[in-house]
């Protein structure tokens, strides 16, 4: 059951809820609904992040294929569009954090609230459901981890070859940066496919726990 397979930081959440809660009282749609917001928040906050990296990435093709009427402009936008990937994902840090709380405050208090219920059988699958749901929560979490590590090395990659650019802004470096760029465009389409896909999750997710 769950409760045997608690961490530390999940336990004192456990601990935290039942202080919080009346003798008595059980999660209700209310709880999930205040656990799910903070999920939506995030998922909100990594589209906000995808969105502004493709426009990155846009920029950065238009000095690769030598398409931007002003090279110079491109550049400068370039930079700005980097160091605005970098400022969305800073500002969904915190957004992670939050929903990683409320899910050990939510899933703690589930917990807790389905000690109450007397008939056995009915307590079993309460807690088999709670453990599914919770596992899941997990997987999409971690799958959101390993795609924020992909997102920050693409953007390493980005302001490299930017730093390169700005000193070598010319079609004859351009030109020698066609390897990386094919390399980067794959790591792009890579980190994208993976933010659609935790996206995907999340939302299922979502959906399946709204009453």
């Amino acid at each position: 059951m769950m409760r045997n397979r608690m961490y530390l930081p999940f336990a004192l959440a456990a601990v935290l809820a039942l202080r919080a809660t009346p003798a008595g009282a059980q999660t209700g749609p209310e709880q999930t609904d205040k656990f799910l917001k903070t999920v939506e928040s995030t998922v909100k906050a990594i589209g906000e992040s995808r969105a502004q990296l493709q426009k990155a990435v846009t920029t950065y093709n238009s000095i690769i294929e030598m398409t931007a009427p002003d090279l110079k402009a491109a550049y400068r936008d370039l930079g700005r569009d980097i160091a605005d990937s970098e400022k969305k994902v800073a500002a969904g840090r915190p957004k992670v954090e939050e929903m990683n709380n409320a899910a050990n405050v939510y899933f703690a208090a589930r917990n807790a609230a389905l000690q109450a219920i007397s008939d056995a059988d009915l307590r079993k699958r309460s807690d088999e459901r709670l453990n599914a749901t919770y596992a899941q929560f997990q997987k999409i979490s971690e799958a959101g981890k390993d795609t924020r590590q992909l997102f920050d090395t693409l953007m390493t990659d980005a302001k490299n070859q930017a730093t390169f650019l700005g000193h070598d802004l010319n079609a004859s470096a351009i030109t020698s940066l066609k390897p990386d760029a094919a390399k980067f465009n794959g790591r792009a389409a890579e980190v994208f496919a993976r933010v659609d896909g935790v996206t995907k999750m999340f939302d299922e997710y979502i959906a399946s726990m709204k009453p």
